[in-house]
């Protein structure tokens, strides 16, 4: 008899245990949650490029995402869906695949030193405004990028240097100057993409 109230109140003391644990974990899992809604989305790419490596990239390199959010593709399964998506948006083919080519060599999981992410290079803020959710899977990221290239050519009636000059250093620049800023690295920018464009035209 007291062998059998030992054994019932041992699998009582293991049933507790178990809810415990799992109250625990239901607990971190809320506390989690509620961490990742009370931040912005610039935040939460920031903190994504920390827990890749433990720091943001230093200036002049690369970092790279985990890579399970950066679907692979081949350069020439990246140059269809670009050219897709371009003819969508009455965007030059051979233009997107210029941008793409000069702001990440086809590489998705890209991450400039300023933050900028993805095939197109999209900063957080104008990703969100795209409504791009995740800007290293190519197709949201090539979306946008050119969703971005068709408003660009838009405002300036076509102009390709001032649409990229836009793409590069932002509208107010381009405003301001009425053309492509006295900027070296936007003057640069503008001409390697325009060469890319030429050259596999």
């Amino acid at each position: 008899m007291m062998e059998d109230m030992f054994a019932v109140m041992q699998r009582i003391n293991e049933i507790r245990s178990r809810f415990k644990s799992m109250r625990h974990n239901q607990n971190q899992q809320s506390a989690q949650l509620r961490e990742t809604q009370g931040r912005s989305f610039e935040e939460q790419v920031s903190q994504r490029v920390r827990e890749h490596d433990g720091t943001v990239p230093e200036s002049g390199a690369i970092g790279q995402l985990n890579r399970t959010d950066a679907r692979h593709m081949s350069i020439e399964e990246i140059q269809t869906m670009a050219r897709e998506y371009a003819n969508a948006n009455r965007v030059p083919a051979g233009l997107v695949n210029a941008i793409i080519e000069t702001e990440s060599s086809y590489n998705p999981s890209a991450v400039s030193p300023r933050g900028a992410m993805g095939l197109m290079q999209l900063m957080p803020a104008t990703a969100r405004q795209l409504g791009v959710e995740n800007p290293f899977i190519p197709e949201e990221n090539v979306r946008g990028g050119v969703q971005l290239m068709r408003q660009l050519l838009d405002r300036y009636n076509g102009d390709f240097r001032k649409a990229l000059a836009a793409y590069n250093a932002g509208e107010g620049a381009v405003d301001r100057h009425n053309g492509v800023p006295p900027y070296a690295e936007t003057q640069n920018y503008v001409n390697r993409v325009i060469d890319s464009y030429q050259r596999n035209r």
